[in-house]
């Protein structure tokens, strides 16, 4: 048999390989039922237009099953949990502003020499120093609220 036998089409006169694309087109439907032999021959699947249409309406369904889902108990407790997760994201945020500050105020305390010694400011390094420090602590979440209220 002649290599790439299967690829090319059946010619007349190729009697041996004809034979051989129809046992292996048997062989191959046995198993496949879908698999005809002649392309021509197969039916037409799904289209584009109706794999759409399908994938639109269940799209719709998921959304009216959602919406009905809001007035249950179910709805209920994934608005519950959504509210908890926002408000402990929420914490974990000021949480770490917080750790964020504290350890810059630390390094500035454990560099306060050296930050005043080098200070070129005309009131002194302290006073320099004080002001840094004393904008840090007004970014402190709770003194930003304090300042709000």
């Amino acid at each position: 048999m002649p290599v790439g036998w299967w690829l090319a089409p059946p010619t007349k006169s190729d009697k041996a390989a004809k034979q051989s694309q129809f046992l292996l087109a048997v062989l191959v439907h046995k198993n496949y039922p879908d698999i005809v032999s002649d392309p021509i021959d197969a039916p037409t699947g799904v289209t584009r237009e109706t794999m759409r249409k399908r994938a639109l309406e269940e799209r719709v369904d998921v959304i009216a099953s959602g919406a009905l889902a809001q007035g249950s108990t179910r709805g209920k407790l994934e608005e519950s949990m959504l509210s908890t997760k926002a408000t402990l994201m929420k914490q974990n945020i000021v949480l770490q502003e917080t750790e964020g500050i504290e350890k810059q105020l630390s390094l500035m305390e454990r560099f306060k020499l050296s930050y005043v010694n080098t200070s070129t400011d005309a009131a002194g390094g302290e006073h320099e120093y004080d002001t840094a420090v004393r904008e840090m602590l007004d970014d402190l979440p709770f003194m930003k609220k304090r300042k709000q209220g």
